[in-house]
């Protein structure tokens, strides 16, 4: 099941671990049986996964004359499992809670083509989700070879459009399946893995909703909670969400927390010395602080820089310089207060919070006189 390998490395990229110790086989709580066609002898595998970059190997059961071959596992969690058959390309991966009996089946020389799931009402939706999107990733592939064959003769440019218009109908089928996936059963585990083949930056409500409703239904499920963790990241500094509180010390050498600031719009600037950017955006900042001073208005400038008297000489002269000193400046070492919680990845980085600590504007937008514009929209009758 390749298209699902890759799916389930998506979760194992972005650092989900399910360290799950195998307590017995003989006997135990999910139970698997496999019926493999074109085969009557060797062995089968049962795996845990994600499992980091190493697999957690749970058993190893000789197959049956007629193809079978039966596991049977005790776990403690809902979990992602795989089954394969040493020396023969492919697995079958399926997902299982405590109490689950996982029927499967498909021939062994063509595992992923042919695999069959089924035991539970939510592992027959996976393989419903499997199927189309093995489906769609056939057709796109004939797609790329006959389009790899026309350019090769320079027949491609009359292709274009015609290839443009194919691939992209069934990439916005592919996402209108997976959204009804999703929707329909929204704390079905599963959608670990549905989700990851939508993108982020296009479908971030999904991965929103599928966040809460797992945590309500698995609250205690290590992936999930991974999951969340990293969605929190991931959408650390994007519209809607709560701006992290963090703690970090000013010029005076005093503790400010963003919390002191709950009541007022707040706009956080993350900055370094040696961004050109940053300074020339400065004077702006300077602007706008005079602009909404009788305002229930706060500006807070990170400096994220090494941890050197260098760097923070260069700071101190850089606000100096300024007359930056009329608004609330800080200075975060290496950015370990900061840059992970607000999944800062350039600079300058500019957000407006607003008094309930949501995170209302962020971009390229609140950057030169456009900053005023933007915040005398929240502004304006306060």
């Amino acid at each position: 099941m390749k298209n699902l390998t890759k799916l389930l490395l998506v979760l194992t990229t972005f650092g989900f671990a399910s360290c799950e110790e195998s307590k017995g086989f003989k006997e135990g709580n999910i139970t698997v049986t496999v019926k493999l066609d074109e085969i009557s002898s060797g062995t089968a595998v049962l795996e845990v996964l994600p499992s980091g970059p190493k697999r957690l190997q749970l058993d190893t059961v000789q197959i049956g004359e007629n193809g079978v071959v039966s596991f049977a596992h005790l776990a403690a969690k809902t979990a992602f499992y795989s089954v394969y058959v040493p020396g023969y390309e492919g697995e079958i991966q399926f997902m299982a809670n405590p109490g689950d009996s996982i029927e499967i089946s498909g021939n062994v020389n063509a595992l992923y083509a042919t695999c069959k799931i089924g035991g539970t009402a939510e592992n027959e939706r996976l393989d419903s989700l499997v199927t189309f999107l093995k489906a769609a990733k056939y057709y796109t592939d004939s797609l790329q070879r006959v389009f790899k064959a026309a350019e090769a003769k320079q027949l491609h440019h009359a292709l274009m459009n015609e290839f443009q218009q194919l691939y992209g109908n069934v990439k916005r089928k592919e996402e209108t399946f997976v959204k009804g996936y999703i929707t329909r059963n929204l704390g079905q585990y599963s959608n670990l893995i549905a989700v990851n083949s939508l993108n982020k930056d296009r479908h971030k409500t999904t991965y929103l909703l599928v966040d809460s409703a797992l945590l309500k239904n698995h609250p205690n499920n290590e992936d999930v909670l991974k999951y969340h963790e990293i969605i929190a990241q991931v959408f650390a500094s994007s519209v809607g969400g709560i701006a992290p509180d963090f703690s970090l010390l000013n010029l005076e050498n005093k503790q400010v927390n963003l919390s002191d600031f709950k009541g007022k719009y707040v706009l956080l600037d993350f900055w370094a010395t040696w961004c050109n950017p940053c300074i020339k955006e400065i004077p702006n900042l300077v602007n706008i602080k005079e602009e909404f001073k009788d305002k229930p208005f706060e500006i807070i400038s990170i400096c994220i820089d090494k941890n050197s008297k260098s760097s923070v000489k260069s700071w101190q002269r850089i606000i100096e310089k300024f007359n930056g000193d009329s608004w609330v400046q800080l200075y975060d070492t290496e950015g370990k207060e900061t840059r992970r919680k607000y999944n800062i990845q350039h600079f300058p980085t500019l957000l407006l919070i607003d008094p309930s600590g949501e995170i209302v504007e962020a971009g390229n937008h609140l950057r030169g006189e456009n900053i005023s514009r933007v915040i005398k929209g929240y502004l304006g009758n306060e």
